[in-house]
């Protein structure tokens, strides 16, 4: 038996338990990612249940996106992604009435501080990949589905030039949910000068994050994203 500290379980759903305790031994443990837990055989030893039970709870935290599982092999603490979040926020946009209003209100803040951030932080490299995707939008003006895809692009590279991890994957997730709803705003638009207008809206953006300027690139996404919600008919 290694060290992982499992004690045997007690009432309740012996898988529910078993992800619980599993979940708790993670966190307080502080694995890193890459890190591999003990064996199907040792986990049951420690829990003091049968191996289809353990099973079980890692197929769950594999749902939920903390472990990786490969067939013969110990499962995997898995790196932070926005996949679980990602779901979420398309589920949400089918059951939620007025959903993609509030998510672009959670947007909203989110982003906000992204551009702040990125203008402190952003780097060289940063900077080139958001003048990429400018161009990469303008070029795509009679096309909105690649003229939607470069725009969420750019929102996420700006969240990545934020250095913060978090903002990256909640606004990662969020993008993947508000991917067709931007597509329809855009195909809503339908004349070259309002179009334009969006494009002019990321370049001013673009100019206060290369000039690092903190406060400008705050209020400038606040108005691009009020401006987009109008744009898609919903009220900021």
């Amino acid at each position: 038996m290694t060290d992982f500290d499992l004690a045997p379980l007690e009432h309740g759903s012996l898988t529910e338990r078993a992800v619980e305790a599993l979940l708790d031994r993670i966190l307080t443990r502080r694995l890193e990612p890459g890190t591999s837990l003990p064996s199907v055989g040792e986990l049951a030893e420690g829990m003091g249940v049968s191996r289809p039970v353990v099973r079980e709870a890692l197929n769950a935290l594999k749902a939920l996106g903390i472990v990786e599982i490969t067939n013969g092999k110990k499962a995997v603490i898995r790196d932070l992604d926005g996949e679980v979040l990602g779901i979420f926020f398309r589920r949400a946009l089918q059951v939620i009435d007025d959903s993609v209003r509030e998510v672009m209100e959670v947007r909203t803040g989110i982003e906000i501080r992204a551009a702040a951030l990125a203008a402190r932080n952003r780097s060289d490299r940063d900077l080139a990949v958001l003048k990429e995707l400018v161009e990469r939008m303008a070029e795509a003006i009679d096309d909105a589905a690649r003229f939607s895809r470069h725009d969420s692009a750019f929102h996420l590279a700006v969240a990545e030039a934020s250095g913060n991890r978090l903002i990256f994957h909640v606004v990662e997730s969020l993008e993947a949910a508000l991917r067709n709803a931007s597509y329809q705003g855009v195909r809503a638009i339908g004349e070259h000068g309002r179009v334009d207008d969006v494009i002019d809206e990321h370049r001013a953006l673009l100019d206060a994050i290369e000039a690092r300027d903190e406060a400008r690139a705050a209020a400038l996404m606040h108005d691009h994203i009020a401006a987009a919600m109008t744009r898609m008919g919903i009220a900021p």
